[in-house]
């Protein structure tokens, strides 16, 4: 083979490799809705788990003034009752309305005064453990443990407490936490 069929040889192949180059990176790149749709559904997901620093956010504020204590267990999630001087609320929905430190016996079972069970109340947690026995029940990883948190005003007088745990118990929700304010922090 002589020097000059080499050269064009050479030349040939290199034009061949040149022409596929650019009909490679020429042609028209296609953007995949399916592939970017993921990416951003991944974003929000964890934009949403994540945006909260604290799983328990509590206002304080006239209504309500959380206890101190010098506890060091971690924060988890729980449902959350809320029981500040005016009402009581279940994940910050109000569910009845609290008036000089009692339940109107209207929101109490059979309408006694004297009962412990505050109806409003009983309905949404019972709500509430339906839909969570329902999740667990579809996912595995997920387990309904009856825990609830209650985020009360530290003079909240003591029947008032026992008939939110009292109402609490009755719908299932018989493990309980109680939100405070770490001392000196």
């Amino acid at each position: 083979m002589s020097y000059d069929k080499f050269a064009e040889k050479q030349a040939y192949k290199k034009q061949l490799k040149k022409a596929l180059r650019d009909a490679e990176f020429g042609a028209e790149a296609e953007l995949k809705m399916t592939s970017l749709m993921d990416i951003f559904v991944n974003v929000l997901i964890y934009l949403l788990m994540n945006y909260s620093t604290s799983p328990v956010d509590v206002q304080q504020n006239a209504e309500r003034r959380l206890p101190k204590s010098s506890t060091k267990n971690p924060i988890k999630m729980y449902i959350t009752v809320g029981v500040t001087k005016k009402m009581i609320l279940v994940n910050k929905k109000r569910v009845c309305e609290v008036q000089d430190g009692s339940i109107d016996a209207s929101y109490k079972k059979d309408k006694k005064a004297s009962s412990y069970v505050i109806m409003p109340l009983f309905k949404a947690l019972k709500d509430a453990a339906n839909k969570a026995k329902k999740l667990s029940r579809r996912n595995s990883s997920i387990k309904f443990k009856g825990e609830v948190m209650i985020v009360a005003d530290r003079n909240m007088p003591f029947r008032l407490l026992a008939e939110v745990m009292y109402t609490a118990g009755q719908a299932e929700y018989g493990k309980y936490r109680f939100a405070v304010v770490k001392k000196g922090g």
